[in-house]
């Protein structure tokens, strides 16, 4: 009898210990807090790159704006929005490629050519974007406009942080997005369709033999992003090369390479394979939109934007189904979207003026602050 109970007290032990564990690695797969308030890291690895230095207060940048897009897309809106922004944009299905030496993997033989061609002669920030005015890819505070994005963005962050992705949002590409020689059966073919080319092989080939295999390739998608020029040329011109040789030699559908680029940017630019940085941290410093309470005042916002697409989703099948705005239903409805509509544009205003401060800024994102410093 005594023996029964020792073996059924030993056994609950390690059942409760299992189920431990199982609570721990589903958290680690589906926490929201890490889609929301980002992972806690290094921005770069100081072994590969060294910080830069924002200019003081006042002080101007030198900005170009890197775009690849086909014949068929319409960029037309950046002579209305940005007429003063210098660019160079590659027609990459042009007979010349316009200057690429081909158009494979995207917007990445775009970006790196842009790179290789201009070593010696960079800004003081180089902006690389996709030619939608509107896109998902954007930020749903700045109104997914690449118009508001570029022009809200903060020079000053990007020089200190080397290497910014302009979309604050997680999902998708973080956390845990990408592995190498992922098992088959854990395939996500729908949101991560590059990773069974991801093999050990192609990553040492793409990174080098000397890269140690990271734990998961992450940052938020999607290939637009913001790199000073002193970041760019602290790697040497030939490792942009070999990157672009790698995309003209690989066997690889476009869509693949330039997807396996899109999750390697950061690497490139910060030597880090994880970059999953806070969402308010992002809004906060990169584009000065800081809301009270910081990772809760952002959330709240969300919240009620979400809340606002419910009920927009309800007067559209509303009117749909044949109601034009004469119900009582319908006449509710839009007087709720119009009221937090409201409330919306006046939060996401106080956050603009809170942002303006740049004390406030570094102060919310536990940046280190001096008199005069810019922003």
């Amino acid at each position: 009898m005594s023996l029964f109970r020792r073996s059924s007290i030993l056994s609950l032990v390690l059942a409760a210990f299992i189920f431990t564990l199982l609570l721990k690695n589903l958290g680690n797969f589906s926490s929201e807090q890490s889609y929301v308030d980002g992972q806690d890291g290094p921005s770069y690895n100081p072994s590969l790159f060294s910080s830069g230095t924002a200019k003081p207060a006042g002080g101007n940048y030198t900005r170009v704006l890197v775009m690849a897009r086909l014949s068929t897309e319409d960029a037309s809106w950046l002579d209305k929005d940005l007429p003063e922004l210098p660019r160079k944009i590659y027609t990459v299905d042009s007979p010349d490629y316009s200057g690429l030496p081909a158009n494979k993997g995207n917007e990445a033989m775009a970006y790196l050519t842009y790179i290789i061609d201009h070593y010696d002669s960079l800004p003081d920030i180089v902006l690389f974007f996709h030619p939608p005015k509107k896109s998902w890819h954007n930020n749903i505070v700045l109104d997914a406009d690449t118009a508001i994005t570029i022009k809200l963005l903060s020079d000053a962050h990007v020089m200190r942080q080397g290497y910014f992705n302009t979309r604050c949002h997680l999902d998708p590409g973080c956390p845990d997005w990408l592995h190498v020689d992922r098992p088959k059966w854990r395939y996500d073919l729908q949101r991560k369709p590059e990773e069974p080319a991801l093999s050990s092989s192609l990553f040492h080939d793409l990174f080098g033999s000397d890269v140690a295999i990271p734990r998961a390739i992450s940052q938020p998608c999607c290939a637009q992003f913001a790199v000073s020029g002193e970041r760019i040329r602290q790697r040497p011109r030939r490792d942009y090369v070999h990157f672009r040789d790698w995309l003209l030699r690989t066997a690889l559908d476009d869509k693949i390479s330039g997807r396996i680029l899109e999750y390697a940017w950061h690497y490139i630019f910060a030597g880090v394979f994880e970059l999953c940085p806070s969402q308010h941290r992002c809004y906060c410093d990169g584009y000065g939109i800081c809301f009270e309470g910081g990772e809760q005042g952002l959330r709240k916002w969300l919240d009620s934007f979400r809340a606002k697409e419910v009920l927009d989703g309800k007067l559209q099948g509303l009117w749909r189904g044949g109601d034009k705005g004469g119900s009582k239903k319908f006449k509710k409805l839009k007087d709720q979207s119009g009221r937090l509509g409201r409330d919306l544009d006046e939060a996401r205003e106080q956050a603009l003026k809170r942002g303006f401060d740049p004390q406030t800024r570094a102060k919310e994102c536990g940046r280190e602050w001096h008199e005069g410093d810019g922003f």
